[in-house]
């Protein structure tokens, strides 16, 4: 039985007791004063009628007096039981809970009854001890946590240690990198004007630019090269600095001149130091994408041959921009020995004059992503650049490729390598 059925029967009790008593003290002071006698007696003498009805009103007021003293007095001992049945319990359970509350959770509540509040307390006990096992497994759990965190700060220390192994390893190959590529103002001696834009995507970079100044005979050439090696970071910084060596060992020390032959002979020393053989899959070879120009500055004439990697000119007093296309290929992975090779290879001979620009670029400029709507800036908007620019002095003109790389960029990611090499004659 709930704790409201109890509390309803014990009001329904009282009203019912109460109302029966006073019932039948009222009927029976009545029937005392209104018996048969004593209405024969009025009857004889009618004078005593008002007498006889006073004494059973003050009688039954008397009666009435003491039967309300007596449900008061009633009340107050049920109240008093009601007390001890309900509203004990209760406080024992407020103060249970203020100690639960002020983290007392062995805390015990002497509460048993089968009734709401016997249920109450009964899931406060559970509640505590349930919590004091969450709280035992909580602090298991955290020992575990700080165990972890202990072993997380010893790896991250062995992670930092690493990593700045592996930084101050790439700042010094970025070092060994700059140190091959060629310093720019010996290439101004020779020519009128030139420029160089150089961007890793990366710390190193898989792009490089190369030249050198031969003499055969009586005449002197300037070979340039630009080319784009698979790959960025430090797998194509290796493959550049391998390329870099290898045309100055082919051009300074073997003496080529030819653009073809150059371009055979590196595909041959790159299947070389990489161990290729024929039977390697063709569609996974590393290698360079690479144009070469070898100018005669005595009567300026220029050869081109290129794999992957075109040439553009724009002749003096011009803003036309020609471009002369190279096959799509990549030195170190062409099928064919060195014959072969130059043989697939196309060479094209131009006649320079004096203002001429030639440009030699790799497709990180072309390839990089932006603008509004985060594409590819594309190889037609890189030759306007060029064609708008074409009576711009070459610094003017490398600001402007320069600053519409970074506009274009914005907040995007480098894509790749960037190389664009610019001469005047």
């Amino acid at each position: 039985m709930n704790i409201y059925a109890k509390l309803t029967l014990l009001c329904v009790a009282l009203v019912i007791i109460t109302s029966t008593v006073v019932y039948f003290l009222v009927n029976m002071e009545l029937e005392n004063a209104f018996s048969t006698e004593a209405i024969q007696a009025m009857a004889n003498d009618p004078s005593t009628v008002s007498a006889t009805v006073q004494k059973s009103i003050d009688g039954i007021q008397t009666k009435l007096i003491w039967t309300i003293l007596a449900v008061i007095g009633g009340s107050i001992i049920l109240a008093v039981a009601v007390a001890n049945m309900f509203v004990k319990p209760i406080l024992k359970i407020t103060k249970a809970a203020e100690a639960i509350a002020g983290g007392n959770l062995e805390v015990e509540i002497p509460v048993n009854s089968n009734d709401e509040l016997g249920k109450l307390a009964d899931n406060l006990n559970k509640a505590s001890k349930g919590l004091i096992k969450r709280l035992a497994e909580q602090r298991k759990f955290n020992e575990t946590l700080e165990a972890q965190k202990d072993e997380i700060q010893a790896q991250k220390l062995k992670i930092e240690e690493v990593n700045n192994q592996i930084s101050d390893s790439i700042i010094y190959a970025q070092r060994i990198q700059k140190s091959i590529l060629p310093e720019l103002n010996v290439m101004s001696r020779l020519v009128k004007d030139a420029f160089v834009i150089y961007k890793p995507k990366d710390v190193v970079s898989g792009d490089f630019y190369w030249f050198e100044r031969v003499r055969q005979g009586r005449n002197e050439y300037l070979i340039i090269a630009c080319a784009d090696c698979t790959g960025h970071g430090v797998p194509g910084a290796i493959m550049s600095i391998m390329g870099s060596n290898q045309l100055t060992n082919i051009v300074y020390y073997q003496n080529y001149l030819d653009p073809v032959k150059i371009l055979a002979r590196l595909d041959k020393v790159i299947k070389f130091e990489l161990q290729r053989d024929e039977n390697d899959d063709k569609h996974s070879r590393d290698g360079m994408e690479i144009g070469i120009c070898v100018i005669n500055l005595d009567d300026l004439s220029m050869e081109f041959a290129g794999a992957g990697i075109p040439l553009y000119l724009i002749k003096n007093g011009s803003t036309e921009l020609e471009t002369y296309k190279s096959p799509k290929m990549m030195v170190g992975g062409i099928e064919g020995d060195e014959k072969e090779v130059s043989e697939q290879l196309e060479k094209q001979t131009i006649q320079l004059q004096e203002g001429d620009k030639i440009f030699l670029s790799s497709d990180g400029y072309q390839d990089q992503f932006g603008g509004e709507n985060d594409k590819k800036f594309m190889s037609k908007n890189f030759k306007k650049l060029i064609e708008d620019g074409a009576n711009s002095p070459m610094s003017d003109l490398k600001t402007i490729l320069d600053d519409e790389f970074e506009a274009w960029r914005g907040n995007t990611p480098q894509t790749d390598d960037v190389v664009v090499l610019g001469v005047q004659i």
